[in-house]
């Protein structure tokens, strides 16, 4: 399982390559706003590490894009913004804890995962 998290974390962080700041329109930052305000950073982790887990595809999924809007590090285009690249070197930090076992075993497969995010985009 950890190798399964560590290839995520490589993919995620080539992903970056294409990096691309936000044009940061007034409607759309006021949205990420509200977005981020609605997870803790916890959460996001969760989140982000679900929708990773959803897929065999994930940064193309729309599944994936739309958790990445949600948590505010991608912009309304589906494009990374200036947080992204921030938030993937967290998150692989993050990714390392040990006493994350009980999440990851929540999220084992694709479906639970994908119950996972819809539950998480649902409140």
């Amino acid at each position: 399982m950890r190798l399964v998290f560590a290839a995520i974390i490589v993919v995620t962080l080539c992903s970056g390559c294409s990096f691309r700041s936000a044009s940061g329109s007034g409607a759309s930052a006021a949205s990420t706003q509200f977005n981020e305000a609605h997870f803790s950073e916890e959460e996001k982790h969760k989140i982000y590490t679900a929708a990773l887990a959803a897929d065999e595809s994930p940064l193309d999924s729309a599944l994936f894009k739309e958790v990445c809007k949600k948590i505010g590090i991608f912009d309304a285009e589906g494009k990374p913004n200036d947080k992204y690249m921030v938030f993937v070197a967290e998150h692989v930090e993050w990714a390392m804890k040990p006493e994350l076992e009980l999440f990851r075993s929540e999220i084992n497969t694709k479906e639970k995962a994908r119950e996972y995010v819809n539950r998480q985009l649902a409140r």
